[in-house]
């Protein structure tokens, strides 16, 4: 992939791309896991783990609260 993915603005939204990477149990059930994605124009990455499907909620926040302060 040739660089950081653009990012398309209309108005004062923008969207965003997170990636998952997930373990499940049996019962489908998350475990644990990371999301995260390309943070700033220079194509940065940024990791966040978490467990339990409360804890991927919480990452996402977490992590669309850093990418909003920077």
């Amino acid at each position: 992939m040739g660089g950081p993915p653009v990012v398309e603005r209309l108005s004062d939204n923008r969207y965003v791309v997170l990636r998952l990477r997930l373990l499940v149990d049996r019962q489908c059930r998350v475990v644990h896991g990371d999301v995260g994605g390309v943070q700033d124009e220079e194509g940065e990455e940024r990791w966040i783990h978490f467990h339990g499907s409360d804890g991927l909620l919480e990452a996402v926040q977490a992590w669309l609260a850093a990418d909003a302060a920077s």
